[in-house]
């Protein structure tokens, strides 16, 4: 939990204070509140007139959010993938690292059972402000 954060979660908050911190924030430090799940608590103490700064943000952030889901339930749904995913494992790893390099960490965590909305979250953090960075060879 960041600065931002701890001071929302205190007892004594001033709301106008919690919003010169937000507003002082980058757009990376926004998101990580988001992917890490607190962020509601901060909106619930801002002023009311302050709030659409991160809810519309939110909102952007839960459609993409909402569209690798849709992404990963159509791959799940996939007979191919199916197929691939019932034969031996090292095989279905490389099947998927081939094919679908870009969502392989959410898929390995579908085929084990183990997908979380969290991952979801924290994979879209990634896409976004990922560390590594691609280039052209």
């Amino acid at each position: 939990m960041n600065q931002v954060g701890r001071y929302a979660a205190s007892d004594e908050v001033d709301e106008f204070e919690l919003m010169k911190m937000v507003m002082e924030l980058p757009e990376k430090d926004k998101m990580l509140m988001w992917s890490q799940g607190y962020i509601d608590l901060i909106v619930e103490k801002m002023p009311k007139y302050a709030r659409d700064i991160l809810e519309n943000r939110m909102e952007k952030w839960e459609d993409t959010k909402a569209f690798y889901q849709d992404q990963i339930q159509a791959i799940l749904n996939d007979e191919e993938f199916k197929k691939q995913a019932k034969g031996e494992r090292k095989k279905f790893a490389l099947f998927v690292m081939e094919h679908y390099r870009e969502l392989q960490s959410l898929l390995f965590a579908a085929y084990d059972g183990k997908i979380s909305e969290d991952d979801v979250r924290k994979f879209v953090y990634r896409r976004r402000f990922g560390g590594k960075k691609k280039y052209i060879h």
